[in-house]
């Protein structure tokens, strides 16, 4: 784990592939909704090993038994569209798409190389999506060679703080980040201008819908392709 001392205020789930869902039944026992001590935070399933690295890096670790030899990463970043000023709006979501082409130890599509070199896939096996409050990126690897996870986990350290923004890829990629917003654009684009303005009425919220949902529809596509 030495390749995370720099990381700062991040968060980073690794949890191997559970088995389809089982939380234990008996923990959703029906409760009046007024019983619930709302002030409370909620319970950490106690299959779950958390803990908190000196850099303040907050990790979540689980163990499963299938499907066996594979382990999912994850890297989730407590910053998305929220937090952009209005002469930086889409930049979060343009960050994301820049840390798949090029970072200090993945320069240009070495990140996507590797990941084919080890039989996964783009979209299937890794990915990343941006919401108002998060940015997430995931990796899915097999876990019979060490030197795998070890490359997996330095990927994940530099899409936290090493990506290159190359200015010829940034070009590119924003042709890409355009496509995206228009083919998010349609029918649930347009329910969703109509239900975002009732939902988050009176939030800072409410007037970012058209940069992020749209995009967030494409990256769950992408992830199901």
């Amino acid at each position: 784990m030495t390749v995370f001392r720099r990381l700062g205020l991040l968060v980073l789930t690794l949890a191997l592939f559970a088995p389809s869902g089982h939380l234990n039944a008996q923990n959703a026992v029906a409760t009046g909704a007024a019983d619930i001590p709302l002030a409370q935070p909620v319970p950490v399933d106690p299959r779950i090993t958390t803990g908190i690295l000196p850099n303040g890096l907050r990790y979540y670790i689980r163990k499963n038994q299938a499907p066996r030899n594979r382990a999912e990463l994850r890297l989730a970043v407590n910053a998305g569209s929220i937090l952009e000023d209005d002469d930086q709006r889409g930049l979060a979501h343009m960050v994301e798409h820049m840390a798949f082409n090029g970072t200090s130890h993945f320069p240009g599509q070495d990140i996507i190389a590797f990941m084919q070199s080890i039989g996964m896939r783009f979209g299937a096996h890794v990915n990343a999506h941006t919401g108002f409050d998060e940015t997430v990126y995931q990796l899915q690897i097999p876990t019979e060679n060490p030197r795998v996870i070890d490359r997996a986990l330095l990927a994940l350290e530099d899409w936290s703080h090493n990506v290159t923004f190359e200015p010829e890829e940034v070009d590119k990629e924003r042709g890409v980040v355009l496509e995206e917003w228009r083919l998010g654009l349609g029918a649930d684009e347009r329910m969703r201008d109509k239900q975002f303005p009732v939902l988050l009425k009176g939030s800072r919220y409410m007037s970012l819908e058209k940069l992020v949902a749209p995009l967030s529809v494409i990256d769950a596509r992408r992830a199901a392709s």
